[in-house]
């Protein structure tokens, strides 16, 4: 059985936005993915929705087989404030 781990990043708007993409992520009005990334299992927010952002900064979180470094622009969140803003899975 796959242990499945909550990645929690947080940062500007579009760094965000550009790093879910590289995992198969598509916001509002985007085209669909080629391909999920095959160590991701989810998204918040979901494909096709937007990003959650508190102050200008933007939450977002992924479900993965294990640990993930942030894409550029991106910081490592605490989960206990992710799921404050964002909810969990």
């Amino acid at each position: 059985m796959t242990e499945w781990i909550m990645t929690c990043w947080q940062g500007p708007p579009d760094a965000a936005a550009d790093g879910l993409r590289q995992f198969g992520w598509t916001g509002p009005g985007d085209p669909p993915a080629a391909a999920m990334d095959p160590r991701i299992g989810g998204f918040i927010p979901p494909s096709g929705q937007p990003i959650t952002t508190a102050d200008g900064v933007a939450f977002v979180a992924l479900v993965t087989k294990g640990p993930i470094a942030p894409p550029p622009g991106l910081a490592a969140t605490d989960p206990e404030l992710s799921r404050s803003i964002i909810g969990s899975f």
